[in-house]
């Protein structure tokens, strides 16, 4: 089934290169975008998703938001992650397509169709980048690139995550900020990275790389626990547990008891 996936979200990605002309919209503030590319991607990868498993559920960013199912399959679909990159010609996008079995992240696949990279995993049997076992680096903190953002669709939470930067930036190495959740995710799958923090992420955003970054040996959890695949939540990750822990000791300090918003809201 994990060859099957693949050779959908290549399909998928052939469409979304090859797209000419498309529209562009905000949904609700001028910083979150949707393009018709975005919403006829998720049509695409419903219709073949949904034939892959018949009686499965479909979870996508651009209408389906419904709750993950607690028996059986349910499809976690970013159609483009990275909207505002592909709507201005910026090569660094990821259409991201998680499945969850029973509740439980199974199987996952990140595809940037500019540059060809997929990265995929299954639980148990590993991660990988274009059919090559990839796995996360071991460098302690003061050799780790931070991937992280400042909450540009609720800028309310931006002075709380720049702090945190401020307060990372001594400690590690350096910080990046790509504008693809999914695949900064997946360059921590790989070692290229090695921590990564956002205040509020949607499910679609990290569904896919979560399982991908686990078969990869790093660990991802949110400052409420377990990361939450109904609802946007916090996700701190990391390629060891230690560094897991001082970014988010960080994290709580600044955020914790401090903020009156629900960050799983």
């Amino acid at each position: 089934m994990l060859a099957k996936l693949e050779d959908i979200i290549r399909r998928s990605g052939a469409r979304v290169r090859e797209t000419a002309d498309f529209t562009v919209r905000d949904k609700g503030t001028r910083e979150n975008l949707v393009t018709s590319a975005d919403v006829d991607n998720e049509r695409f990868l419903k219709r073949e998703l949904l034939s892959l498993i018949p009686g499965s559920v479909f979870k996508g960013e651009e209408g389906d938001d419904v709750p993950v199912a607690s028996e059986g399959y349910t499809w976690i679909v970013d159609p483009i992650d990275g909207t505002t990159n592909f709507s201005r010609g910026i090569p660094e996008i990821g259409i991201s397509v998680g499945l969850l079995r029973d509740g439980e992240p199974f199987m996952g696949a990140v595809y940037n169709p500019y540059t060809g990279n997929l990265y995929s995993a299954e639980k148990g049997k590993g991660a990988r980048k274009n059919g090559a076992p990839i796995h996360v680096s071991d460098r302690p903190m003061e050799d780790c690139i931070l991937c992280t953002a400042w909450c540009a669709y609720h800028k309310e939470f931006a002075p709380g995550c720049f702090r945190v930067s401020e307060r990372m930036h001594p400690i590690c190495n350096d910080i990046r900020r790509i504008g693809t959740a999914a695949i900064e995710l997946c360059m921590l799958a790989e070692g290229a990275v090695d921590i990564y923090f956002e205040i509020r992420l949607c499910p679609w955003d990290f569904a896919a790389a979560s399982v991908i970054l686990s078969e990869a040996g790093g660990c991802m959890i949110s400052m409420e626990g377990p990361v939450d695949y109904d609802h946007a939540c916090t996700v701190i990750a990391a390629n060891r547990e230690d560094n897991l822990e001082t970014l988010a000791k960080v994290v709580r300090e600044e955020f914790g008891g401090k903020t009156p918003y629900d960050f799983r809201s």
